[in-house]
């Protein structure tokens, strides 16, 4: 990593892949992949020692600390608020922004996916009307 180099577009998209690539590491393996990604991308946001925070809480209430949605994300919520953010190790966390920030990043993802299939699709009637 070159700090000097983060100017350069390229640059800067590799160092910010292995910087995911890092932070998804600090998660154990047994939890699922996309899991790990969704707990990279919050950590990329708010910082790994807020979603550790954040999973141990979500453990402490009886959700699942494995899963982001509807789980640890619940928990990263209320780690904005004094009962909670006083308890845990890394403190008060705007904990809306890592839950929006993962949440707009899903929502592009699935819209991209839907997008890839449509074009997908078209392409195929295309291809079958052309060889009628």
């Amino acid at each position: 990593f070159d700090p000097d180099k983060l100017s350069d577009p390229e640059h800067g998209i590799e160092a910010g892949v292995e910087y995911l690539d890092w932070l998804r590491d600090r998660f154990p393996d047994d939890i699922d992949v996309r899991d790990r990604m969704w707990f990279a991308l919050a950590s990329y946001n708010a910082g790994l020692g807020h979603v550790r925070d954040a999973r141990s809480l979500a453990r402490k209430k009886g959700w699942n600390p494995d899963k982001w949605f509807d789980n640890v994300e619940r928990a990263m919520l209320l780690l904005s608020k004094p009962e909670y953010h006083k308890k845990s190790k890394h403190g008060y966390v705007r904990g809306g922004e890592p839950v929006h920030y993962v949440r707009n990043i899903r929502s592009r993802y699935k819209a991209y996916v839907q997008a890839d299939e449509e074009w997908k699709a078209r392409l195929t009637t295309a291809s079958t009307e052309t060889n009628n």
